[in-house]
């Protein structure tokens, strides 16, 4: 019986280190296009030394999250320690699925309003990649826009520009960024994913 005991603890604990443990913190998803953008002056892709950026795009359907009737089109970018670790996420959410410009105003949490433009949010990563640190929203009256130069349904391609005036709307700690940012020259080019997951 003491024996049975001991493999039920040590396969337990087993279990509880290989559910913290992460193989590579490297991320799963691809990688397509380009998102490039100054913050505060400087280039915020270059924002850790020796690190990387990834950049997605997708039509996301209904959710608890955004809760929008239609598929939302997403373009979002997120910036990596030089040792793989995730720092920074950048969304735009809900960009119109044609040529144009749009404001960009605060993301609210768990609801879309279809006549609502762009919404953005900023979230500085800390420990090991999985805990949100500081949260940015676009600063409102500030000259947020962004500006869909193509977009194209069949092939999922969509390039733009955009800039924007950001605040910290939650502490998390440490700050990794100052309370203000300003975004400029922002361009991306890239393409959606239909089925994201």
């Amino acid at each position: 019986m003491k024996l049975i005991i001991r493999l039920l603890l040590l396969l337990l604990s087993q279990y509880s280190l290989v559910g913290c443990y992460k193989i590579s913190p490297l991320p799963i998803g691809p990688s397509i296009g380009y998102f490039k953008i100054d913050l505060n002056g400087k280039d915020w892709n270059k924002t850790y030394n020796n690190a990387y950026q990834t950049v997605e795009s997708a039509l996301i359907p209904y959710s608890g999250a955004y809760p929008c009737i239609e598929d939302h089109l997403d373009v979002f970018t997120e910036l990596f320690s030089p040792e793989g670790y995730l720092r920074q996420s950048l969304y735009l959410t809900k960009i119109p699925k044609t040529v144009g410009t749009s404001k960009i105003i605060a993301a609210p949490a768990f609801h879309c309003d279809e006549t609502d433009p762009v919404y953005s949010e900023l979230y500085t990563i800390t420990q090991d990649g999985d805990v949100v640190g500081d949260v940015y929203q676009p600063l409102e009256g500030a000259d947020n826009y962004l500006h869909v130069e193509i977009y194209n349904s069949k092939t999922g391609e969509i390039k733009g520009t955009f800039q924007m005036t950001m605040v910290k709307t939650r502490d998390g700690g440490t700050p990794a960024l100052p309370d203000t940012l300003r975004f400029t020259n922002g361009r991306f080019h890239t393409r959606f994913i239909r089925d994201y997951h």
